[in-house]
């Protein structure tokens, strides 16, 4: 498993960390209470992955993920910060963070997240893959309700409306069926905040969402505008063919030109 450093000035907050990472299998190799001691405990064990407080004394979070991609371009840092901080949160993503936690945390949370992050894929459990008995073997009111076939790959939970990852030099924003007029603004309002990145990479990824308003489909494609308008690359994609093609047959111009399946 990976090898940790976690940086933040509450001792509360890393002894909580520590717990939740330890018991997933990972190793703490230290912890640091600001960002400048963060930069020196980096040089000493360079972790595989960094958690990043935002706001701590001296150096904070954001110039932490400066000093330290600057000697360490690779470095995997996942920001931790509070849900009044996501302008703080773009910034970071900005200078090189891969993700982010919101606070409260809870271990589903940070070991998804840092998963996601390290690449790192967890085999689902023995007990769920074994084989179901046929259902005219089982009691009649035993019988499990009838699903649809699976025709989605598994996606990442958020309970947030949306992420916003900096992966591979290029910005992955996913959004969550939660997505609604008001939080949809405030991705905007982050977008706008990325037109400024050169060169401006930019994946919009709507998941598994099934339908999507109007209003709010021509947000997205002003948003894609917004991204092209500034010489940016946009690439859109959806993991449901079906809101692919309602998308297309609504013509939503931008948007419907160059949305597609995902595999």
């Amino acid at each position: 498993m990976a090898r940790v450093l976690i940086v933040d000035d509450s001792t509360i907050m890393r002894r909580n960390l520590k717990t939740i990472l330890v018991q997933a299998g990972h190793t703490v190799v230290g912890e640091a209470i600001n960002g400048g001691q963060a930069q020196l405990m980096y040089r000493t064990h360079v972790p595989d992955l960094v958690t990043m407080d935002i706001t701590m004394p001296n150096v904070n979070g954001i110039e932490a993920v400066k000093l330290i991609r600057k000697e360490y371009p690779d470095a995997k840092i996942v920001m931790v910060s509070a849900l009044d901080q996501r302008s703080m949160v773009l910034e970071a993503l900005k200078e090189g963070a891969k993700h982010y936690i919101i606070k409260p945390i809870d271990s589903e949370t940070v070991i998804k997240v840092v998963n996601k992050v390290l690449g790192i894929n967890i085999p689902e459990p023995m007990e769920a893959r074994e084989e179901k008995l046929p259902e005219d073997t089982l009691p009649e009111d035993t019988l499990p309700e009838e699903k649809q076939p699976e025709t989605n790959p598994p996606q990442f939970e958020n309970s947030d409306p949306f992420t916003i990852e900096n992966n591979d030099n290029a910005f992955h924003i996913t959004l969550f069926p939660s997505i609604n007029d008001e939080s949809f603004t405030s991705l905007t309002q982050a977008v706008h905040g990325l037109l400024l990145v050169k060169p401006l990479k930019v994946v919009l990824n709507f998941g598994l969402i099934e339908t999507l308003p109007d209003s709010l489909l021509a947000k997205a494609e002003d948003m894609v505008k917004a991204i092209k308008n500034v010489k940016g690359s946009i690439k859109v994609v959806s993991s449901n063919k079906n809101f692919v093609k309602i998308v297309k047959e609504r013509g939503i111009n931008n948007l419907a030109e160059i949305i597609e399946a995902s595999n």
